[in-house]
């Protein structure tokens, strides 16, 4: 049970960290700053994160596997449009700047569900289930 629980782990250690990483790439493009890339992961897509977090924890509990890449894909797209549902509730309800956070929130959706594209597959390969002879 040890092994699924160090693949989940890892998986959203790197996943957190290609985001950031892809976040300043992009934030650099566009003449941010890799800082105004980790806030608006953190701000915009905190929602997101822990429901994705949070289910992946269960799935792996009650499978005792990690679950495949397909579904971790689904999952975090599912975290991506909750989150996004949040934000335009609580921008809606404070009246201002729904656009601008929506869009905020897109962008960080956008550089999640790529570092989850480019995560998923390393973790999983480097926690293949061994072969039985």
């Amino acid at each position: 049970m040890i092994r699924p629980v160090l693949a989940l782990v890892a998986q959203v250690v790197l996943a957190l960290v290609v985001s950031l990483l892809v976040g300043a790439i992009w934030q650099g493009i566009v003449g941010g700053t890799p800082a105004e890339a980790a806030r608006r992961l953190f701000l915009f897509m905190d929602i997101g994160l822990g429901v994705w977090t949070v289910v992946l924890i269960v799935l792996t509990l009650r499978r005792r596997a990690l679950p495949g890449i397909g579904v971790t894909l689904i999952v975090a797209l599912v975290a991506v449009v909750l989150n996004a549902l949040t934000v335009f509730v609580v921008g809606t309800v404070q009246g201002e700047g729904v656009v601008l956070f929506l869009g905020y929130a897109f962008e960080a959706g956008v550089v999640f569900l790529v570092a989850v594209l480019i995560a998923a597959p390393i973790i999983h390969r480097l926690f293949r289930p061994a072969v039985k002879p």
